[in-house]
């Protein structure tokens, strides 16, 4: 039994002395005044160009797209013009709709191939604390006008899917330039955006309609 307890003991006394994880750094100030303004920026409509790559293509693949954010977080994001590839998050469904298919198909906003994804296009993933909960952050001042910013997934399961996002924002800092994905299979994505503007209220029934 004794030396049971000294083990007891032993571990309890490493326990005491084993030093707490250090606090998480503070966020790069440029994303943070990002995020804060985020926080009152409305409804919004924002015309992006996608560049897409994968080891298997020779070729950048590059297609247009349109994105709606609301304020309550719902987003809709088409891919195409046409559209091809509709994905839409009304708070209640997370679904898409792909050229050829019979309708819309449910996804699980919680699988981990689009958790951080969607939850950083909701902004749900916007608040300092989220943000520093869920990402390893590093900041890079680039030039005048733009700053980067990478934000890499802390859980290993995440990561398995989504290894890091790249932001580029400009100098005073309200407006996402640029935002790249780098993705497990070691493929990305590059979505260049134009200045956001105001999306008119009464488009968004239709816009997040199932």
């Amino acid at each position: 039994m004794r030396p049971f307890i000294l083990l007891l003991w032993a571990v309890a006394a490493q326990a005491q002395v084993t030093p707490a994880p250090p606090p998480p750094k503070p966020l790069p100030p440029a994303l943070l005044r990002w995020v804060e303004a985020q926080r009152t920026r409305g409804d919004v409509e924002v015309e992006f160009q996608q560049t897409r790559t994968t080891p298997a293509l020779a070729q950048p693949v590059v297609t247009p797209g349109r994105f709606w954010h609301f304020a309550d977080g719902g987003f809709r994001w088409e891919l195409g013009q046409p559209a091809a590839t509709v994905l839409v998050h009304d708070l209640e469904a997370f679904r898409v709709r792909e050229a050829g298919s019979s309708g819309w198909r449910e996804l699980d906003a919680e699988d981990p191939r689009w958790r951080m994804w969607t939850r950083f296009l909701s902004g749900r993933e916007s608040s300092p604390e989220e943000l520093q909960r869920h990402f390893l952050i590093d900041a890079e001042h680039q030039t005048p006008e733009v700053t980067a910013v990478s934000l890499r997934p802390k859980a290993p399961m995440i990561r398995r899917h989504l290894r890091q996002l790249d932001l580029q924002l400009s100098a005073d800092s309200t407006r996402l330039v640029q935002l790249r994905v780098l993705q497990g299979d070691g493929s990305s994505l590059m979505l260049t955006f134009a200045p956001a503007r105001p999306a008119n209220p009464a488009e968004k029934p239709r816009l997040l309609a199932r």
